[in-house]
């Protein structure tokens, strides 16, 4: 300052000077005209020299041409982000609060934070910033955002409770400063999620099909909203530019679902198999299966429970009595190839359960460790497959092996006589009888080689085998099936495989292992099924009528065996114990998962 005004007074004087030579010297004749001019530019020459002198060396230019230029003024850096984050990174004095590693794994942790908020010019700077423009940079997905339905304009901030919906903004979806890769899982689950606070109905049916289970359980391949629907124009159905209208919802599908065909659009992807009006089919089928549940778990569940206190009193009466496996002559019940056969139908149910019941819940933290433990979804989903195809190969083993029974040996009582599986009249009475002893008004029934429970459990196999595997099939070759089928037989086929399978593992978690292990005359355990062979004196006494058969047609002798190894009965209680054990918490686990 005190520089400037030396040289406005320097200008000034040098002004006067000129002037005084030529009003005051020139035209009195002192000087000639000439040299009055002379004396003037002295002057001025003069008052650039002070000037000069006053303003030190920056000010001295160098005449073009003749030497180095001035360099031009620099540019202002960019505000460094640790600048930004020495108040964001701990919130202090209210600032937002940013985690550094959050921002160091976001897609944009290579900007500086000024980049996107570039209304910043300073720090510190203003409580309220200018909103991120980030169509700026993105300029195709805001074209797309402006002519969808969810342009703007937006509101920035979810609006007050009862006054409507906020539309969605970048921000949404994408989050502020974790901005993730749109192909990350992690980033595919929570968009998922997002479009769910809107659209809850569409999120509830899309997570009751493999699509949205698969992706919650982190596949990459699985479609999510995005997939489908264009998550930046995001235009109805009914838009001729939307990737679900009519003509181009092939192609949609055949961005995942190569060769699929037009049948294949049939499929409903957002089901809601309780509305009629969406399809009658699909209700109908669910209504079944739905009265089809309560009947057996209302039957079965209240045939355990009185059964369960009747044991318990049974016991302590001493009507009921527990016979070692350990000891004394056994009954040889069951041949080496049903063992092995029930074995692996074991093995390959307790795998089948494990990772549908998996796919099932997706959203628990067991299903989650389930999957990590198979290797992720896409090798449990093989794991599901092929353990679907082991219980076709037992149900055709075993339809063969029976045929060559009746056929070839002969044995047709095995199909329709005494050791049928095939309930009769006896079972219906048998049934009768079981509850009064239930409840005090009556003896136990006299049972012979199968009793009813157990032809229910055999005939349940049967049916079990036929309903999932078939539909099971559908769904793991969608596009092959729906080359002679509609798509909503898909939707169909998946009502039935959840609901079956449902059925199939309660029933054999809680009642089939309660008549075989956990009543009262048997608990803990019964493992005849594995060594093959069951005490006689228990034998007599479930068996009355098989018993008193074996006695007048001569066969009791043969058929008495001694006890099985310690080796063969220490193998068969581990492993009969880690079944049950293992198939008692997946049922209390899909019991507290709702």
């Amino acid at each position: 300052m005190p520089q400037r005004r030396a040289l406005l007074n320097t200008y000034l004087c040098g002004f006067a000077g000129q002037s005084y030579v030529s009003t005051r010297i020139s035209p009195s004749g002192m000087l000639p005209q000439m040299n009055a001019r002379r004396v003037g530019a002295l002057c001025w020459m003069a008052t650039l020299a002070a000037a000069t002198l006053l303003l030190g060396p920056a000010a001295r230019a160098t005449p073009p041409g003749t030497g180095e230029a001035a360099p031009a003024p620099a540019a202002a850096a960019p505000i460094p982000n640790t600048e930004c984050l020495a108040c964001h990174a701990t919130g202090v004095m209210g600032a937002p609060k940013i985690d550094p590693r959050v921002l160091a794994h976001s897609v944009h942790a290579s900007l500086a934070c000024v980049s996107c908020h570039d209304s910043i010019k300073g720090i510190p700077h203003p409580p309220r910033v200018a909103a991120v423009e980030c169509t700026s940079c993105h300029v195709t997905e805001g074209r797309a955002l402006a002519h969808g339905s969810h342009a703007p304009p937006m509101t920035p901030e979810p609006p007050a409770k009862g006054a409507g919906r906020a539309t969605p903004t970048c921000i949404t979806c994408h989050g502020a400063h974790d901005v993730q890769p749109v192909t990350h899982p992690p980033f595919l689950r929570r968009v998922t999620r997002t479009c769910a606070g809107c659209h809850a109905q569409a999120y509830r049916s899309y997570m009751s099909t493999p699509h949205g289970q698969a992706a919650t359980l982190g596949m990459k391949r699985a479609p999510t909203c995005i997939n489908c629907h264009d998550p930046h124009s995001a235009l109805p159905p009914s838009n001729p530019r939307s990737r679900l209208f009519a003509r181009n919802r092939l192609a949609t599908c055949r961005s995942c679902h190569a060769g699929a065909t037009a049948k294949f659009t049939g499929f409903d992807p957002h089901p809601r198999p309780g509305d009629p009006r969406r399809s009658a089919v699909l209700t109908g089928v669910h209504d079944f299966m739905v009265v089809l549940l309560i009947g057996v778990f209302g039957f079965f569940g209240l045939h355990t429970m009185l059964w369960l206190q009747r044991g318990f009193v049974g016991r302590l009466r001493g009507e009921l009595r527990r016979v070692s496996h350990f000891s004394g002559p056994h009954i040889q019940r069951f041949t080496v190839v049903d063992r092995l056969t029930h074995v692996t139908v074991i093995l390959s149910f307790m795998l089948l359960a494990l990772t549908g019941l998996a796919l099932m819940h997706p959203r628990t933290a067991w299903a989650r460790a389930i999957t990590a433990f198979f290797g992720g979804p896409h090798t449990m989903s093989i794991v599901h497959i092929v353990n679907g195809g082991i219980t076709f190969g037992y149900f055709f083993f075993h339809l063969c092996y029976l045929g060559y029974r009746v056929v070839v040996k002969k044995q047709r009582y095995r199909l329709l006589g005494r050791d049928s599986l095939v309930p009769n009249w006896k079972d219906i009475v048998d049934i009768g009888r079981n509850f009064r002893w239930f409840l005090y008004l009556g003896p136990q029934p006299r049972m012979g080689r199968w009793t009813y429970w157990e032809k229910f459990d055999y005939w349940a196999v049967f049916w079990g085998v036929v309903i999932i595997g078939v539909s099971g099939l559908m769904l793991s070759a969608p596009v092959y099936f729906t080359r002679f089928v509609p798509g909503i037989a898909l939707n169909v086929a998946l009502v039935v495989h959840s609901e079956e399978a449902l059925l199939a593992t309660g029933f054999i978690f809680i009642f089939h292992f309660f008549h075989n292990h956990l009543r009262p005359e048997k608990f803990p355990i019964d493992i005849s099924i594995f060594t093959g062979r069951v005490p006689l004196d228990r034998f007599k006494e479930e068996r009355p009528l098989q018993y008193q058969q074996l006695v007048d047609e001569g066969r009791l002798e043969r058929s008495i065996v001694p006890a099985p190894s310690p080796f063969m009965t220490a193998i068969s209680v581990i492993f009969g114990f880690a079944v049950v054990i293992t198939g008692i918490a997946l049922i209390l686990l899909v019991i507290f998962a709702g």
